[in-house]
């Protein structure tokens, strides 16, 4: 069969209630309102510093080294953004630093030093690149019906949650728990009773009035950090040193390449399901062009990211909660919000005064978006008649993304803490373990069990 681009990934159209302001062919009528929903995206998908903090502590390395990364990953954000919304499948979707890169990625440099960790981020990159060349994962599409990608966007909505509880508990300061629920409150009112731009800017509304002027008053906001830091900075190519102080370049080291591959693989499965959930927020119809050419494109980002000394780039579910939540899904405003990136990775006063919003407070505006993405995988789940073995499919898998990671993480901590890094990863990875669930119930309920009579299964 020739292969088209354009064929739906799905044979029914899924449709979501989310009502758009703008869809993603669409742009603001004024540059001041772009302006506006774009930075509230930087303020939603802000993690950076977060990420490099977990990196730095897993690859065991000083925390001189966190200012330097943060506004590498900046610039490497933009660039894969504009990347893949330019030359990629051109969806609404910022692309960031991966948490399951990372993670693999701390091992490999704890292990064998900075130089080896890009050698292993520009070779992984590159396989990716090639991966979605290849259109081999475009060819899956009939392994993934709406019961299965529903699953995986509930599951991204459990993700999101997670993010949002991680971000209010952040601190357990009382007054940074109060200030995350006047956060919650005040967005939920703009959402529901503002109008306009009152109801679509709700999160960055929220988050600039709770997050600096509440916390100026209160004295939680460290103007101190801004002001210190400088206005503007030069970014340069492979910034860090290895372990002997000299080296800068990067080093391919077979076992080191192998070992950060496995973080690769656990966000190309995220990205599928991102890339599922962009468009059902989004009302577009799920094509095997978005999910060859994003990867492709994810790839090309990994690589910039290599060179500029940044974790490796995935797609961020955070984003797909601002449009569930605020019906903005140009790709333009994306696209601005990229060059923003690029500017807070040039300036570190702009990159360090978002760094100083209390966490708590995003946390609280962003449940609400993390509720709406959950709610979004449940209409895919339903847009398909319900019977016996879509129930079985979605609950198993719903259940085992959202189950195993908790497992793994409390009562069966130690055992896993024995794996090697890839079931590690996996066990930990909620996305990954819906798409594979979701993919390995669907083959065996409805391909290997199936009745040759063709009648469904016996409840």
């Amino acid at each position: 069969m020739a292969y088209n681009p354009e064929q739906p990934v799905f044979e029914t159209e899924v449709k979501s209630s989310i009502k758009l302001l703008y869809g993603v062919e669409d742009r603001p009528k004024t540059w001041w309102e772009t302006l506006f929903y774009a930075w509230q995206v930087t303020l939603v998908d802000f993690t950076p510093f977060i990420w490099a903090g977990a990196f730095v502590s897993l690859a065991g390395l000083p925390d001189t080294v966190i200012p330097t990364m943060i506004s590498a990953c900046f610039l490497a954000m933009g660039i894969g953004t504009i990347i893949q919304t330019t030359i990629g499948n051109r969806l609404p979707i910022v692309q960031g630093p991966s948490s399951s890169v990372l993670t693999a990625m701390g091992g490999v440099t704890a292990i064998y030093g900075f130089p080896a960790m890009w050698g292993a981020v520009l070779v992984g990159g590159l396989l990716e690149m090639i991966i979605g060349a290849s259109r081999i994962l475009g060819k899956i599409r009939n392994f993934i019906p709406p019961v299965v990608t529903g699953s995986v966007v509930t599951a991204i909505g459990f993700v999101a949650a997670k993010i949002s509880i991680t971000w209010i508990f952040s601190s357990t300061k009382p007054l940074h728990l109060l200030l995350a629920l006047i956060a919650f409150l005040l967005a939920l009112i703009l959402k529901y009773k503002g109008k306009g731009v009152w109801s679509q800017g709700f999160i960055l509304i929220s988050v600039v009035a709770v997050g600096v002027v509440l916390s100026t008053i209160l004295g939680q906001y460290d103007w101190a950090k801004v002001a210190a830091a400088p206005w503007f900075a030069f970014p340069r190519l492979f910034p860090f040193k290895g372990f002997d102080g000299t080296s800068n370049a990067f080093v391919l080291i077979p076992i080191a390449i192998i070992g950060g591959f496995t973080g690769y693989i656990g966000s190309m499965f995220e990205s599928l399901g991102d890339y599922a959930a962009t468009c059902a927020v989004s009302g577009e119809t799920y094509r095997v062009k978005h999910i060859n050419k994003g990867i492709a494109a994810e790839g090309l980002g990994c690589i910039a990211s290599g060179f500029l000394g940044a974790l490796p780039v995935t797609s961020y579910t955070q984003n797909i909660g601002i449009i569930a939540a605020t019906g903005i899904a140009s790709r333009f405003i994306t696209q601005v919000a990229a060059v923003m990136f690029l500017f807070y990775g040039l300036s570190p006063k702009l990159a360090m005064a978002l760094a100083c919003i209390p966490r708590s407070v995003v946390g609280g505006v962003f449940a609400i978006s993390a509720s709406l993405i959950m709610f979004s995988g449940l209409e895919v789940i339903f847009s398909e008649t319900q019977s016996f073995e879509n129930n079985l499919i979605a609950g198993t898998t719903i259940g085992a993304a959202v189950m195993v990671p908790f497992f793994a993480s409390t009562t069966g901590a130690k055992w896993v803490s024995t794996m090697s890094s890839f079931p590690k990863m996996y066990m930990n990875n909620n996305v990954f373990i819906a798409v594979t669930v979701g993919i390995v119930m669907n083959l065996l309920v409805n391909y290997v069990l199936k009745p040759k009579d063709g009648q469904p299964l016996k409840e």
